[in-house]
């Protein structure tokens, strides 16, 4: 028996991004606004659904629409008309279950759609604390096997350890060290001063 999904997982029209390094493969010209790849110097191949409207200020995007600028303002002369940002940077997602509808919290800092989300969780990570910054998973895990794809997010610590206990032998103090010394310095006296006196 074929079990089909009841709902078809939305796809993105977007590659998701957490920084510009993320959109190179799609080539020059693209950029990445709060988490989507967007060919901001030239879109005519981009699907007319799909598009968005380029701008310089909020005049610019009709509705409800707000201009987010890209922060290279000197290389990305064009921002882009995108819904008004839901900022979920205190809450993660709870911030997003708020301004409405099932939305996730992409980048650490917007809300978004599941799609992106997905994408996002999936890019290369360098360590477990950006993991946890952006909200992906607590760890930055290697590719299972000996596969030699780029390290993701996950929830799995792939290096748990077990907690063993050691004995460090631990240094003696200055006190004790100084009174074992005078004790010597005392006794070396004691012994010695009658042949030093004998001697005279």
């Amino acid at each position: 028996m074929n079990h089909q999904p009841l709902t078809a997982a939305k796809e993105a029209p977007f590659k998701a991004c957490i920084d510009d390094s993320d959109c190179s493969v799609k080539g020059h010209g693209f950029a990445c606004f709060q988490y989507i790849c967007y060919p901001w110097a030239d879109d005519t191949a981009i699907p007319a659904k799909d598009k968005k409207e380029t701008c310089k200020s909020n005049d610019d995007c009709t509705g409800q629409l707000k201009c987010f600028r890209h922060h290279d303002r000197r290389q990305i002369h064009r921002g882009l008309c995108m819904e008004d940002i839901t900022d979920c940077s205190e809450n993660g997602r709870d911030d997003c279950k708020s301004a409405g509808g099932q939305r996730e919290c992409c980048n650490g800092q917007y809300c978004c759609g599941q799609e992106f989300f997905d994408q996002l969780k999936q890019l290369p990570c360098v360590n477990h604390l950006g993991c946890k910054d952006l909200g992906y998973g607590n760890f930055c895990c290697p590719p299972k096997g000996n596969s030699t794809e780029a390290s993701t997010c996950c929830n799995e610590d792939p290096n748990p350890t077990t907690t063993t206990t050691t004995t460090t032998p631990q240094p003696r103090s200055r006190q004790l060290a100084g009174g074992s010394s005078g004790i010597e310095v005392t006794f070396f006296v004691v012994l010695l001063a009658p042949l030093l006196l004998l001697r005279k």
